[in-house]
């Protein structure tokens, strides 16, 4: 027992002696070994492994298409001619626009003519009283008179129509003095007008073939929108 006591004092001496002798790093070996730290790297510092090359990506242009777009300017002039009161001066008119190589067109419409303004007496039932009353005023100075029957209107007598209204108000003015309940109205009639029209192209000179007495009788040559 002694014996054992004096081997494990000396084996504590002699550990104790080659730990004072011999550094610590020596006698322990680390069992775990730790990776080494990768250098930090500042993020300003391009590092070429990692650079990842920019791929330019063109957009393509947006085709345009050319659109040409035709002329459509419409270089056609229309006439109307006219009025005619009579066909034969209408178809003498277009007669030479015809021979002049330019195509017409020969037109009517019913239209309302002005005659003027007709100075008048209401009527009455009784012709005969209308009759004695034109004679009265015979006697007064006022011989023309006529005696008009038609719808809206029995056995009136009328005293004159006046292409001028001032020479109508003048008459009633001198009726109304010898107490004649005298009226005006403007006096139309229907009749058949005539209109010639044509086509012309503005690339040629405008022909106008109207005379001097087409123009006197009022016939014109009027622009219109070729239809």
């Amino acid at each position: 027992m002694k014996i054992f006591f004096s081997l494990l004092l000396i084996a504590n001496i002699a550990f104790g002696l080659m730990q004072w002798l011999l550094p610590y790093g020596q006698l322990v070996q680390e069992n775990k070994s730790f990776p080494v730290a990768e250098e930090l790297r500042l993020l300003a510092e391009p590092v070429e492994s990692q650079l990842v090359e920019e791929t330019e990506v063109s957009i393509p242009e947006p085709s345009v298409e050319l659109i040409v777009a035709e002329e459509t300017t419409d270089t056609r002039l229309c006439y109307t001619i006219g009025p005619f009161k009579e066909k034969r001066q209408a178809l003498e008119v277009s007669r030479r626009y015809s021979n002049s190589n330019v195509e017409t067109e020969l037109k009517s419409s019913l239209e309302k003519e002005y005659l003027g303004v007709m100075v008048y007496l209401p009527g009455s039932e009784n012709q005969q009283e209308v009759i004695d009353t034109a004679k009265e005023l015979a006697t007064k100075g006022f011989r023309d008179y006529l005696i008009i029957n038609e719808p809206g209107k029995t056995n009136v007598l009328s005293l004159g129509v006046f292409s001028l209204k001032k020479n109508a108000d003048r008459l009633v003015a001198r009726l109304k003095k010898y107490n004649y309940p005298a009226k005006s109205e403007l006096r139309y009639r229907e009749r058949i007008i005539y209109w010639v029209y044509n086509e012309q192209s503005n690339d040629i000179e405008l022909l106008s073939l109207l005379d001097a007495d087409d123009i006197e009788k009022g016939i014109g040559q009027i622009p219109q929108q070729c239809s």
